[in-house]
Protein backbone atom coordinates (compact mmCIF):
# COMPACT_ATOMS: atom_id res chain seq x y z
CA UNK A 1 0.00 0.00 0.00
CA UNK A 2 1.25 3.50 -0.84
CA UNK A 3 3.24 5.11 1.98
CA UNK A 4 0.82 8.07 2.08
CA UNK A 5 -2.32 5.93 2.11
CA UNK A 6 -4.26 6.61 5.33
CA UNK A 7 -5.56 3.04 5.25
CA UNK A 8 -2.10 1.62 5.99
CA UNK A 9 -3.47 1.89 9.52
CA UNK A 10 -6.71 -0.15 9.42
CA UNK A 11 -9.84 1.81 10.38
CA UNK A 12 -11.36 1.23 13.81
CA UNK A 13 -14.62 -0.40 12.71
CA UNK A 14 -15.97 -0.44 16.25
CA UNK A 15 -15.57 3.32 16.56
CA UNK A 16 -17.10 3.81 13.11
CA UNK A 17 -20.08 1.61 14.03
CA UNK A 18 -20.67 3.73 17.12
CA UNK A 19 -20.40 6.97 15.15
CA UNK A 20 -22.43 6.02 12.05
CA UNK A 21 -25.84 4.34 12.59
CA UNK A 22 -26.19 3.23 8.94
CA UNK A 23 -22.85 1.44 9.11
CA UNK A 24 -23.78 -0.10 12.46
CA UNK A 25 -26.83 -1.74 10.84
CA UNK A 26 -24.65 -3.91 8.57
CA UNK A 27 -22.11 -4.87 11.25
CA UNK A 28 -22.13 -7.77 13.65
CA UNK A 29 -20.66 -7.63 17.13
CA UNK A 30 -18.45 -10.63 17.91
CA UNK A 31 -18.12 -12.21 21.34
CA UNK A 32 -14.67 -10.66 21.70
CA UNK A 33 -16.23 -7.21 21.38
CA UNK A 34 -14.94 -6.52 17.87
CA UNK A 35 -17.11 -5.51 14.94
CA UNK A 36 -17.37 -7.99 12.04
CA UNK A 37 -18.15 -6.97 8.44
CA UNK A 38 -19.53 -9.50 5.98
CA UNK A 39 -17.62 -8.67 2.78
CA UNK A 40 -19.82 -11.12 0.87
CA UNK A 41 -22.80 -8.86 1.57
CA UNK A 42 -23.24 -6.10 -1.03
CA UNK A 43 -25.16 -3.86 1.39
CA UNK A 44 -22.28 -4.11 3.85
CA UNK A 45 -19.75 -3.19 1.16
CA UNK A 46 -21.79 -0.15 0.17
CA UNK A 47 -22.19 1.02 3.75
CA UNK A 48 -18.48 0.51 4.46
CA UNK A 49 -17.33 2.54 1.45
CA UNK A 50 -19.87 5.29 2.17
CA UNK A 51 -18.78 5.46 5.80
CA UNK A 52 -15.06 5.63 4.96
CA UNK A 53 -15.66 8.35 2.36
CA UNK A 54 -17.49 10.48 4.92
CA UNK A 55 -15.05 9.81 7.76
CA UNK A 56 -11.82 10.38 5.84
CA UNK A 57 -12.81 12.72 3.01
CA UNK A 58 -16.13 14.30 4.02
CA UNK A 59 -17.68 12.93 0.82
CA UNK A 60 -21.31 11.79 0.72
CA UNK A 61 -21.78 9.24 -2.07
CA UNK A 62 -24.71 7.18 -3.32
CA UNK A 63 -24.35 4.12 -5.57
CA UNK A 64 -26.80 3.08 -8.27
CA UNK A 65 -28.41 -0.29 -7.38
CA UNK A 66 -26.40 -3.04 -9.05
CA UNK A 67 -23.48 -0.75 -9.94
CA UNK A 68 -19.83 -1.21 -9.03
CA UNK A 69 -19.00 -0.60 -5.37
CA UNK A 70 -15.40 0.66 -5.28
CA UNK A 71 -12.91 -0.31 -2.60
CA UNK A 72 -11.56 2.95 -1.21
CA UNK A 73 -7.97 1.95 -0.29
CA UNK A 74 -7.37 0.81 -3.89
CA UNK A 75 -8.82 3.98 -5.43
CA UNK A 76 -6.74 6.10 -3.06
CA UNK A 77 -3.60 4.14 -4.01
CA UNK A 78 -4.23 5.07 -7.65
CA UNK A 79 -4.71 8.78 -6.84
CA UNK A 80 -1.51 8.81 -4.75
CA UNK A 81 0.43 7.22 -7.63
CA UNK A 82 -0.86 9.94 -9.93
CA UNK A 83 0.36 12.52 -7.44
CA UNK A 84 3.83 10.97 -7.72
CA UNK A 85 3.72 11.00 -11.52
CA UNK A 86 2.67 14.65 -11.53
CA UNK A 87 5.00 15.93 -8.82
CA UNK A 88 7.36 17.54 -11.36
CA UNK A 89 4.46 19.65 -12.70
CA UNK A 90 4.49 23.25 -11.55
CA UNK A 91 1.12 24.21 -12.99
CA UNK A 92 -1.43 25.96 -10.81
CA UNK A 93 -4.22 23.74 -12.09
CA UNK A 94 -4.03 19.99 -12.70
CA UNK A 95 -6.61 18.62 -15.14
CA UNK A 96 -7.47 14.94 -15.53
CA UNK A 97 -9.85 12.65 -17.39
CA UNK A 98 -11.73 9.88 -15.59
CA UNK A 99 -12.58 7.17 -18.16
CA UNK A 100 -15.86 5.52 -17.13
CA UNK A 101 -16.51 7.28 -13.83
CA UNK A 102 -19.31 4.91 -12.76
CA UNK A 103 -22.22 5.85 -10.53
CA UNK A 104 -19.98 6.80 -7.61
CA UNK A 105 -17.66 9.04 -9.68
CA UNK A 106 -15.20 8.17 -6.93
CA UNK A 107 -11.90 8.94 -8.67
CA UNK A 108 -13.04 12.38 -9.76
CA UNK A 109 -14.53 13.16 -6.36
CA UNK A 110 -11.36 12.08 -4.55
CA UNK A 111 -9.12 14.01 -6.94
CA UNK A 112 -11.25 17.13 -6.59
CA UNK A 113 -11.77 16.96 -2.83
CA UNK A 114 -8.25 15.92 -1.89
CA UNK A 115 -6.15 17.81 -4.45
CA UNK A 116 -8.44 20.42 -6.04
CA UNK A 117 -7.78 18.81 -9.43
CA UNK A 118 -10.17 19.65 -12.25
CA UNK A 119 -11.69 16.44 -13.57
CA UNK A 120 -13.57 15.51 -16.74
CA UNK A 121 -15.65 12.42 -15.92
CA UNK A 122 -16.67 10.31 -18.94
CA UNK A 123 -19.57 7.85 -18.68
CA UNK A 124 -21.91 6.09 -21.13
CA UNK A 125 -24.37 4.31 -18.79
CA UNK A 126 -27.42 6.55 -18.26
CA UNK A 127 -28.09 5.26 -14.73
CA UNK A 128 -24.49 5.82 -13.70
CA UNK A 129 -24.65 9.32 -15.20
CA UNK A 130 -27.65 10.26 -13.07
CA UNK A 131 -26.02 9.05 -9.86
CA UNK A 132 -22.62 10.56 -10.73
CA UNK A 133 -24.30 13.92 -11.34
CA UNK A 134 -26.04 13.63 -7.99
CA UNK A 135 -22.78 12.81 -6.21
CA UNK A 136 -21.00 15.78 -7.78
CA UNK A 137 -23.80 18.16 -6.78
CA UNK A 138 -24.26 16.59 -3.33
CA UNK A 139 -20.65 17.41 -2.52
CA UNK A 140 -20.68 20.86 -4.17
CA UNK A 141 -17.87 19.91 -6.55
CA UNK A 142 -19.40 21.24 -9.79
CA UNK A 143 -16.52 23.73 -9.97
CA UNK A 144 -14.01 20.90 -10.20
CA UNK A 145 -15.83 17.97 -11.85
CA UNK A 146 -17.45 18.11 -15.30
CA UNK A 147 -19.57 15.15 -16.38
CA UNK A 148 -19.65 14.19 -20.07
CA UNK A 149 -22.26 11.75 -21.38
CA UNK A 150 -20.74 9.50 -24.04
CA UNK A 151 -23.08 8.20 -26.71
CA UNK A 152 -20.34 6.26 -28.51
CA UNK A 153 -19.33 3.64 -25.97
CA UNK A 154 -16.72 2.18 -28.32
CA UNK A 155 -14.74 5.43 -28.25
CA UNK A 156 -12.51 6.64 -25.44
CA UNK A 157 -11.58 10.30 -26.05
CA UNK A 158 -12.72 11.00 -29.59
CA UNK A 159 -16.33 11.94 -28.90
CA UNK A 160 -15.40 14.49 -26.25
CA UNK A 161 -12.65 16.14 -28.29
CA UNK A 162 -14.83 16.15 -31.42
CA UNK A 163 -17.50 18.02 -29.44
CA UNK A 164 -15.09 20.45 -27.77
CA UNK A 165 -12.83 21.50 -30.66
CA UNK A 166 -9.86 19.73 -29.10
CA UNK A 167 -8.51 22.90 -27.52
CA UNK A 168 -8.09 21.58 -23.98
CA UNK A 169 -4.89 20.14 -22.57
CA UNK A 170 -5.12 17.52 -19.82
CA UNK A 171 -2.32 16.43 -17.51
CA UNK A 172 -3.45 12.81 -17.20
CA UNK A 173 -6.18 10.27 -17.71
CA UNK A 174 -7.08 7.38 -15.43
CA UNK A 175 -9.12 4.24 -16.01
CA UNK A 176 -10.47 1.25 -14.14
CA UNK A 177 -11.31 -0.93 -17.19
CA UNK A 178 -13.62 -3.96 -17.26
CA UNK A 179 -11.25 -6.71 -16.13
CA UNK A 180 -12.95 -9.74 -17.70
CA UNK A 181 -13.66 -10.98 -21.22
CA UNK A 182 -16.99 -12.54 -20.20
CA UNK A 183 -19.34 -11.91 -17.29
CA UNK A 184 -19.07 -15.58 -16.29
CA UNK A 185 -15.37 -15.12 -15.58
CA UNK A 186 -16.02 -12.19 -13.23
CA UNK A 187 -16.96 -14.50 -10.36
CA UNK A 188 -14.20 -17.06 -10.96
CA UNK A 189 -10.92 -17.23 -9.11
CA UNK A 190 -7.78 -17.00 -11.22
CA UNK A 191 -5.63 -20.08 -10.67
CA UNK A 192 -8.01 -21.62 -8.06
CA UNK A 193 -5.43 -24.27 -7.08
CA UNK A 194 -3.21 -21.53 -5.62
CA UNK A 195 -5.59 -18.65 -4.87
CA UNK A 196 -8.40 -18.38 -2.34
CA UNK A 197 -11.87 -17.32 -3.53
CA UNK A 198 -12.45 -13.55 -3.85
CA UNK A 199 -12.74 -11.82 -0.47
CA UNK A 200 -15.53 -9.48 -1.56
CA UNK A 201 -18.75 -10.26 -3.38
CA UNK A 202 -18.68 -9.13 -7.05
CA UNK A 203 -20.58 -5.92 -7.77
CA UNK A 204 -21.17 -3.93 -10.93
CA UNK A 205 -23.18 -3.65 -14.11
CA UNK A 206 -22.22 -6.07 -16.90
CA UNK A 207 -20.31 -3.40 -18.86
CA UNK A 208 -18.37 -2.43 -15.72
CA UNK A 209 -17.13 -6.00 -15.20
CA UNK A 210 -16.54 -7.38 -18.69
CA UNK A 211 -16.06 -6.47 -22.34
CA UNK A 212 -15.02 -8.29 -25.49
CA UNK A 213 -11.36 -9.14 -25.16
CA UNK A 214 -11.24 -8.12 -21.50
CA UNK A 215 -9.03 -5.43 -20.05
CA UNK A 216 -6.19 -5.90 -22.55
CA UNK A 217 -8.47 -5.14 -25.50
CA UNK A 218 -9.99 -2.17 -23.67
CA UNK A 219 -6.57 -0.72 -22.83
CA UNK A 220 -5.47 -1.31 -26.41
CA UNK A 221 -8.26 1.09 -27.46
CA UNK A 222 -6.86 3.70 -25.06
CA UNK A 223 -3.38 3.18 -26.50
CA UNK A 224 -4.66 3.51 -30.08
CA UNK A 225 -6.47 6.76 -29.28
CA UNK A 226 -3.48 8.02 -27.29
CA UNK A 227 -1.56 8.13 -30.57
CA UNK A 228 -4.18 10.58 -31.87
CA UNK A 229 -4.40 12.71 -28.71
CA UNK A 230 -0.72 12.65 -27.72
CA UNK A 231 -0.66 16.45 -27.50
CA UNK A 232 -3.95 16.80 -25.64
CA UNK A 233 -3.11 14.43 -22.75
CA UNK A 234 0.34 14.44 -21.14
CA UNK A 235 0.18 11.17 -19.20
CA UNK A 236 -2.04 8.19 -20.04
CA UNK A 237 -2.66 5.72 -17.22
CA UNK A 238 -4.80 2.69 -16.50
CA UNK A 239 -5.25 0.03 -13.86
CA UNK A 240 -4.99 -3.68 -14.66
CA UNK A 241 -6.65 -6.48 -12.70
CA UNK A 242 -4.56 -9.39 -13.97
CA UNK A 243 -0.78 -9.69 -13.70
CA UNK A 244 -0.74 -11.53 -17.03
CA UNK A 245 -2.20 -8.42 -18.69
CA UNK A 246 0.80 -6.27 -17.81
CA UNK A 247 3.24 -7.89 -20.22
CA UNK A 248 0.61 -7.92 -22.96
CA UNK A 249 -0.06 -4.20 -22.57
CA UNK A 250 3.68 -3.46 -22.50
CA UNK A 251 4.02 -5.38 -25.76
CA UNK A 252 1.24 -3.28 -27.33
CA UNK A 253 3.01 -0.09 -26.24
CA UNK A 254 6.25 -1.30 -27.80
CA UNK A 255 4.47 -2.36 -31.00
CA UNK A 256 3.21 1.22 -31.27
CA UNK A 257 6.76 2.52 -30.67
CA UNK A 258 5.80 4.13 -27.36
CA UNK A 259 9.01 4.15 -25.35
CA UNK A 260 8.18 6.38 -22.38
CA UNK A 261 6.26 4.23 -19.90
CA UNK A 262 6.36 2.89 -16.35
CA UNK A 263 4.35 0.53 -14.16
CA UNK A 264 3.57 0.00 -10.50
CA UNK A 265 1.71 -2.34 -8.15
CA UNK A 266 -1.18 -1.42 -5.87
CA UNK A 267 -1.33 -3.61 -2.76
CA UNK A 268 -4.44 -3.69 -0.55
CA UNK A 269 -4.36 -6.59 1.88
CA UNK A 270 -4.63 -9.78 -0.21
CA UNK A 271 -5.56 -7.86 -3.37
CA UNK A 272 -3.00 -6.70 -5.91
CA UNK A 273 -3.63 -4.52 -8.94
CA UNK A 274 -1.22 -3.09 -11.48
CA UNK A 275 -0.92 0.42 -12.85
CA UNK A 276 0.72 1.43 -16.10
CA UNK A 277 1.47 4.90 -17.45
CA UNK A 278 2.84 6.16 -20.75
CA UNK A 279 3.57 9.52 -22.29
CA UNK A 280 4.75 11.10 -25.51
CA UNK A 281 6.31 14.15 -23.85
CA UNK A 282 7.45 13.20 -20.34
CA UNK A 283 10.15 10.91 -18.98
CA UNK A 284 9.40 8.75 -15.94
CA UNK A 285 11.93 8.35 -13.15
Amino acid sequence: MHVRNVFRTPPDYTALAIKYPEFRKVCRLELNGKVYIDYKNEMALRALTQTLLVEYFQLKVEFAPGSLVPTLPLRLNYILWLEDLLKSHNEDEIKGIDIGCGSSCIYSLLAAKKNKWSMLALESNSINLDYARGNIERNNLQKFVTLFAQEQSEQIFQEYFDNNNGNEIFDFCLCNPPFYDTLANASKTRNPQKRAPPHNCPTGFAEELSCEGGEVKFVEKIITESLVYAKEIRIFTTMLGHKSSLSKVLDILKENKIEKFCSTEFHQGNTTRWGIAWSFCLEFS
